[in-house]
């Protein structure tokens, strides 16, 4: 197969498998063989092409109903994801129309199609003549519980807000151990958030200055956040549930506290092994495999992070396939767990400390609301305003971080509170 046609077969087997088999995006490059038997270029575009279809699925739906008003049912899915790749290219990736068109047709003969080549290639040759640089409204891209959703929640400024966010390039956010400005300028980055580097974005992040040092690790501006809610961690004994890939274990040690690091996940926790070893960090952190409501430990910790479980609807940027994976039943059910997880790590903190509560969600119902309901049950603990003034501009009106993708700047969404037992 050409390498032009092999770069949209395999998108097309990706986007089959996030809609029809709700596997994962990330799960799908690593498991697709042809991907890895391409040159650097084509997997790049390859990747470019599956991330931007799935971010712009919506509008390249509406632009192609404007040319084929019956639904597509059967092997005619097939034919309508090739169409909709397509358009994707077409609108924006910017692909020359012949180039397009040409494996589009091609594309339906490989896949044993052949009966919709003329098909396809004559809804494309009308799409390219009447191309204009008008688009479709973006809020088509959302899923219609989540959209209603946060019109509800945020009103429709703040959702475009996000939806632009989401659709923008991806970025690389490290976590420095000291010094941010000296890493600023060595890796051509600028400080966001006292001791995160935002860099232009690079593949190959091994080779950057100060990574086989252990000077730094990848770690989103927002989820960053969580580990400076915290009045103090030096010296003290705390941990950090569901910790794996270790970003915020990381933080915590460096700072000079002593972590009990626990995750479900034996083979998360090894990447966290390794992430400790080239940080140096290994030598303050005990790492345990536990579901976090098994764990027996009672009042044991001075403070205790727990990153809970969630819907990561502030995270599209990065995982868009999360728009057609995610369901708003799986907002109910991760919020009873959540809870629950809440009231055990309760039950771990030594009176008069801390509990930082954090998700990646924009949903309330995983956030403010479900917080507000577990005070409500727990008189013996409190929210706290946290101390740390650099938290300010991401505090909503009951005092938790609560970070909103382009509105707090160019972040994904975020949300943590300061709990304290009596």
């Amino acid at each position: 197969m050409k390498p032009s046609l092999q770069t949209r077969a395999s998108a097309l087997e990706i986007l089959k498998d996030v809609f029809d088999k709700k596997i994962t995006v990330t799960l799908s490059f690593a498991k697709c063989k042809s991907l890895k038997e391409m040159t650097p270029a084509d997997e790049k575009f390859t990747r470019l092409l599956v991330l931007t279809s799935l971010r712009r699925y919506g509008q390249a739906k509406a632009i192609l109903s404007s040319y084929v008003k019956k639904k597509f049912s059967g092997k005619k899915k097939e034919v309508e994801r090739i169409l909709i790749l397509a358009i994707v290219q077409l609108y924006f990736l910017k692909t020359p129309p012949h180039a397009v068109v040409d494996t589009s047709v091609e594309l339906t003969k490989v896949l044993r199609l052949k009966f919709f080549s003329g098909f396809v290639n004559g809804v494309l040759h009308a799409v390219c003549n009447k191309m204009t640089n008008e688009l479709p409204d973006e809020l088509l891209n959302l899923p219609i519980w989540l959209k209603e959703n946060w019109l509800s929640v945020y009103g429709e400024e703040k959702t475009r807000g996000f939806i632009k966010y989401f659709n923008s390039d991806p970025i690389l956010d490290i976590s420095v151990k000291g010094n941010p400005e000296k890493w600023a300028e060595k890796l051509n980055g600028k400080v966001v958030n006292q001791k995160t580097i935002r860099c232009s974005f690079t593949e190959n992040i091994p080779s950057l200055p100060g990574f086989e040092d252990g000077e730094w690790w990848v770690q989103e501006a927002s989820a960053a956040l969580p580990v400076r809610l915290f009045s103090t961690v030096c010296g003290k004994k705390g941990a950090d549930l569901c910790a794996a890939p270790g970003g915020k274990t990381a933080a915590l040690a460096s700072q000079g506290a002593f972590v009990d690091a626990y995750d479900i996940s034996e083979n998360r926790l090894e990447r966290l092994k390794e992430n400790l070893k080239r940080l140096r960090l290994e030598d303050k952190v005990r790492v345990i495999c536990s579901d976090t409501l098994y764990i027996e430990e009672k009042e044991s910790y001075d403070f205790v992070l727990l990153d809970a479980p969630c819907s990561a609807t502030g995270t599209m940027k990065r995982h868009p396939d999360l728009m057609y994976l995610r369901k708003e039943e799986d907002v109910f059910r991760l919020s009873e767990l959540q809870k629950e997880m809440l009231e055990k790590a309760c039950s771990f903190l030594k009176k008069g400390g801390e509990l930082v509560y954090s998700t990646c969600s924009l949903q309330q119902e995983e956030n403010e609301a479900l917080v507000q309901s577990f005070l409500n049950d727990h008189i013996d603990m409190e929210r706290i305003t946290p101390s740390n003034k650099d938290l300010n501009p991401f505090l909503n009106e009951f005092g938790a971080v609560q970070v909103l993708p382009n509105v707090n700047g160019e972040q994904d969404g975020f949300y943590a509170v300061l709990l304290r037992k009596k």
